[in-house]
């Protein structure tokens, strides 16, 4: 079992790798978590290939929104402009496009990180990479500038989903690229694990920062009363690919008595093969894929429960967003979930793939959807403020000696 050093929230001492909810991060030891203090805003960047449909895409610009808020000078580096999360981003924020390409990207994003050596408008505090092909495009950018500004990466998921040729890379590299990078971020216990025992991550510089929600967006059901009122609907977010497991949950949908519905948002390369098997099963017009929604909150305000039935979550923000909103979550116990529902206490956990679990847990949740509150409570733990006062904490430690910008230990 690997070991991340860490220290508590109130500073304690050196302590196995654990999730912290209520600071929603494992900080690593020996860096100076006091504020920085400085004559000037922190001048952040981020980096993510576009703002297109996805969990971290949406986290960057929710991530660039919540820095700007702070006070920050934000800037958002782009391979290209895609306009599914580009609704989360504050208008604020700086955004470049870098150009379609990778090794253009990667020349772009080079020139951009020298300029700062001769142009101090032009210098960065930090940049931040958002997700596995952006980890490794940023590090092979700094190399090529020679520059010297501090490289935070950030994985948002597994090695054993889709990654790409990049983000598969990034898994493979992790022993040379959490060296070469100020720190790496995993967005939940689970993945750091997974980054450090099966990939050779570098346990000493991983720290545990969950994705930022915009929780305060969410139209939350005022109590059980107002939850059970309204029509049976399962609703469920997510990309439409394998690894969400779609066709466990209409399974399970299928087993269930009544005439419930289901409402799967979200687009991908495995509709056709979905609405074949809602057809097979004869659920006719009770099954709903309305496609992907850049602002789903209405949807849980519709919904009486949520489904999530991943076979693998780095993290799960629609969990997020399902407990912001007073909805009863069922989960397959696939990573992060189970860390978001604090192991079941604010959720149903079930088996991953098992139809029969997930069905009775539906069923029962149906019929008793509970009280919103304490859901509520759980979700405001990531709130975006709190997650970028983490990450500020972490990147005052860049600019304060607690955090070197060049390879260390491991």
């Amino acid at each position: 079992m690997g070991r991340i050093p860490g220290r508590t929230q109130d500073g304690g001492p050196e302590v196995a790798f654990r999730f912290t909810p209520a600071a929603g991060s494992v900080r690593p030891a020996g860096i100076d978590w006091s504020p920085a203090v400085t004559a000037s805003p922190l001048r952040v960047a981020l980096y993510v290939p576009a703002l297109a449909g996805g969990g971290a895409e949406r986290a960057a610009a929710v991530l660039a929104s919540g820095f700007r808020e702070a006070g920050c000078r934000v800037r958002l580096f782009v391979d290209f402009d895609a306009p599914e999360n580009r609704g989360f981003l504050d208008p604020g924020v700086t955004v470049t496009a870098l150009g379609r390409g990778h090794g253009a990207a990667v020349r772009a994003l080079a020139g951009h990180l020298r300029a700062g050596r001769g142009d101090p408008a032009a210098r960065l505090d930090v940049v931040l990479a958002v997700g596995g092909a952006a980890n490794v495009k940023l590090t092979l950018a700094r190399l090529l500038a020679r520059a010297s500004v501090p490289v935070v990466l950030s994985y948002h998921g597994r090695s054993d989903v889709g990654r790409g040729l990049l983000g598969g890379l990034a898994f493979r590299l992790a022993p040379v690229l959490t060296r070469l990078a100020a720190r790496s971020v995993c967005v939940s216990q689970a993945l750091a694990h997974h980054l450090v025992e099966e990939w050779r991550g570098a346990a000493a510089r991983i720290a545990v920062i969950p994705n930022a929600v915009p929780v305060e967006a969410a139209l939350p059901a005022a109590d059980a009363a107002a939850l059970l009122a309204r029509p049976p609907v399962i609703l469920s977010v997510g990309r439409l690919a394998p690894e969400k497991e779609f066709p466990t949950l209409i399974r399970a949908f299928a087993r269930l008595p009544g005439e419930p519905r289901l409402v799967i948002l979200g687009e991908g390369p495995e509709r056709a093969a979905l609405e074949a098997l809602a057809g097979s099963l004869g659920l006719g017009d009770r099954v709903a894929l309305p496609g992907y929604a850049a602002s789903p909150w209405p949807a849980y305000a519709g919904a009486r429960v949520f489904a999530l039935s991943s076979r693998s979550e780095g993290f799960g923000n629609v969990v997020v967003e399902a407990l912001a909103s007073g909805l009863p979550v069922v989960a397959t116990d696939c990573g992060g979930p189970r860390e978001i529902l604090d192991d079941g206490r604010h959720g149903a956990l079930v088996p991953v793939g098992d139809e029969a679990a997930l069905a009775a847990a539906l069923a029962e949740a149906l019929a008793r959807p509970g009280e919103p509150g304490p859901r509520r409570d759980r979700a405001a733990r990531y709130a975006t403020a709190r997650v970028v006062a983490d990450y500020l904490a972490l990147f005052g430690g860049v600019g304060h000696g607690g955090l070197s910008s060049s390879p260390g230990p491991a």
